[in-house]
């Protein structure tokens, strides 16, 4: 792990010009700032400008951005290795090691997917380790606006971890292990970390976001622009909704009710607008948008890992379950402002997942990710409603986000049970595709993989396995075998030794 954090640093430290627009609207792409901030920051603005590597660490091409058929770890990578998406023909096999679950500790894939939250976290600490020296009375507010900021990247990228590498997600266990949990920059080459238990992890992750939520409680200023099409940093909000995820996966069921209310109370939701609603994709429009991923022209956005922008070519595709090409079958249907906004019927009449492709009609890719939006914050409280004896509840946030969707929609009566649960997470599986969620929802409810009817039709998709039960090893990713040599503590996961 040392290894590989060391040359994170070094790369993300690298010397660049700042872009020539306002941090109130645009992240810094190229932040500027030298290796003198590891040890010796010169103001509070060069601690600023480490905080933005942070949010450039997220554009890492194995975090939310991609390659040609690789990347997009926390993106779209989650859709291929679940059943929202098919490997298609014209497939470059980049990932399928991936998408067949055939990775070992040696995938390449994985060694990048473990990496790259680890070059967020080393300039969150860097922030947290340095802003201190540099606050005074007079700069409080600001003091707090930067460490918030760097607590909330810290749990995220955390939890971004423990998503594929923890074996199970219980959030009491004491023997089920997640990870190291990193908070300071230590490149000390004889500290080797071992993977705390679940509940300690866990511990940390509420232990930074209750610090994020008092400190972005009381700053000097608004985070992002209070107008405008795009969210690119982590306020208030932004916190609520990471809670919110986080809850859902351990099960803390009335505090994932109250986080998502708050997230919700600050971002409402787009009543049945194909303009606002697609326009969170091609940014002419904030819609329900709670924090995104900024990218710009000339950056590889999350497209890549399954379409081609610039040339049209689709290596993975919607599953014949999520939608079809005549929009009258599958999960999302004619009527459905998602179709249009993540689909495009092609001339073989065959979808492509078109949701990244550009901004404002451009085909370079360059779109932004949605890290958090109003829509999930419905789901995840109508869940946690759900199983937490308030299904009546749970059922007017389902119908809810349904009529702000789905045009003529007449309200569902009556659902309870595990009936309510499964129409729950069909509609997760419809308002979030390709956003980095379904093999992490099959994983948390502890459900099969079972792909479609695209699965082993080699006239349309190569051959592969079409199966993954929940006892299989692959639902946690094996730790690489690199971080594994240079850390005996760091035990690997369940049958991968």
């Amino acid at each position: 792990m040392l290894k590989i954090l060391k040359s994170i640093v070094a790369v993300s430290m690298g010397v660049v010009a700042l872009q020539a627009c306002s941090k109130e609207e645009l992240v810094d792409l190229y932040p500027e700032f030298s290796l003198d901030a590891l040890s010796n920051p010169s103001s509070m603005k060069q601690v600023e400008e480490v905080l933005g590597g942070a949010y450039a660490g997220f554009r890492n091409a194995n975090y939310y951005s991609s390659g040609s058929g690789t990347g997009a770890g926390w993106a779209i990578m989650p859709d291929v290795m679940s059943d929202n998406l098919y490997e298609a023909i014209e497939t470059l096999a980049n990932s399928r090691a991936m998408a067949d679950w055939i990775y070992q500790p040696n995938t390449g894939q994985v060694t990048s997917l473990y990496s790259a939250p680890y070059g967020v976290i080393a300039n969150a600490n860097i922030v947290l380790r340095d802003v201190g020296k540099f606050t005074t009375t007079e700069n409080q507010l600001l003091a707090n606006r930067i460490k918030g900021q760097a607590y909330a990247i810290r749990a995220m990228a955390h939890f971004d971890l423990f998503r594929y590498f923890a074996y199970k997600y219980d959030r009491n266990s004491t023997t089920d292990l997640a990870l190291a949990y990193s908070t300071q920059l230590i490149l000390t080459p004889g500290v080797k970390p071992a993977r705390l238990p679940n509940k300690q992890y866990y511990d940390s992750l509420f232990a930074d976001l209750s610090a994020a939520v008092t400190l972005l409680s009381n700053i000097d200023k608004p985070i992002n622009a209070e107008s405008g099409l795009i969210r690119p940093y982590i306020d208030l909000p932004a916190v609520y909704a990471l809670q919110a995820r986080i809850y859902l996966y351990a099960g803390m069921w009335s505090e994932a009710v109250t986080a998502a209310t708050n997230a919700i109370n600050a971002r409402p939701l787009v009543n049945l607008s194909q303009s606002a609603f697609s326009g969170m994709y091609n940014q002419t429009n904030r819609g329900e948008i709670i924090w995104n991923i900024q990218f710009e022209s000339g950056q590889s956005g999350p497209s890549f890992l399954a379409y081609f922008a610039t040339n049209g070519r689709s290596y993975f595709r919607p599953a014949l379950e999520i939608a079809t090409g005549d929009s009258t079958s599958g999960l999302i249907q004619k009527g459905d402002i998602r179709y249009a906004a993540f689909f495009t019927k092609e001339n073989d009449g065959r979808l492509a997942l078109t949701k990244y492709k550009g901004k404002s009609g451009l085909s370079d890719g360059a779109a932004n990710f949605p890290v958090f939006r109003t829509g999930e914050m419905y789901l995840i409280r109508a869940e946690a409603r759900a199983r937490n004896s308030q299904e009546a509840l749970a059922l007017d946030d389902l119908n809810a986000l349904r009529a702000a969707r789905i045009s003529g929609y007449v309200p569902a009566v009556g659902l309870t049970g595990n009936l309510l649960l499964e129409a729950i997470a069909n509609e997760r599986r419809r308002e979030l595709v390709a956003e980095g969620h379904r093999f992490f929802d099959l994983k948390r409810t502890t459900r099969s993989i079972v792909r479609g009817s695209t699965c082993g039709n080699t006239a349309v998709s190569p051959a592969g396995d079409c199966t993954l039960s929940p006892t299989d090893r692959e639902w946690a990713l094996p730790i690489p075998e690199s971080v594994r040599n240079a850390n005996e503590n760091a035990d690997q996961n369940p049958d991968y030794n």
